[in-house]
């Protein structure tokens, strides 16, 4: 019995562990996203805005197979002081989607030729954004860092509940 215990701790400290480092990876990509706010502006171009399809593999719990996601890559240029940078980063947090609308409205905004406003870090000018700020899927990792946190805690207490009936 005291075996079966000291399993359930060691999956719930794993479970904490992983929630803890998914909340703080998840804390500190949106913290960031939050500081391009702030971050200078410079102009810009827009070199090239392609549509990429990649195929992922799903996993067999959910029917095997691949799906599609797409992705707008738009290819920008500006300069900041004497120094030419180029990037394609339009926004921080996650770019993939499995809607293909999206990435078609991404495309529609940014065309060849097209004149911007490049919002770079005033630290390294080639850590860029097109697109400044929060978004809500910057939070991802942070709510699963959460979910996993609630989980380890349950289990944890449910534990114990079963152990004081014991």
């Amino acid at each position: 019995m005291w075996l079966l215990w000291g399993v359930l701790h060691f999956i719930c400290a794993v479970f904490a562990v992983t929630g803890i480092a998914f909340l703080v990876a998840g804390l500190k990509d949106a913290w960031k996203a939050a500081r391009t706010r702030s971050w200078p502006t410079a102009p810009g171009i827009i070199v090239s805005a392609e549509e990429l399809q990649h195929s992922r593999q799903m996993p067999a719990e959910a029917g095997g197979g691949s799906r599609i996601h797409y992705e707008a890559r738009i290819h920008y240029e500006y300069t900041v002081g004497r120094v030419h940078i180029g990037s394609t980063v339009v926004r921080l947090g996650p770019t993939e989607s499995t809607h293909e609308v999206g990435v078609q409205s991404t495309l529609a905004r940014y065309l060849p030729g097209q004149q911007v406003r490049v919002s770079y870090n005033p630290g390294d000018p080639t850590d860029s954004v097109l697109e400044p700020g929060l978004r809500p899927l910057d939070f991802t990792r942070a709510i699963v860092g959460l979910v996993l946190l609630g989980v380890a805690v349950s289990m944890e207490l449910v534990a114990r509940w079963f152990a004081a009936k014991v």
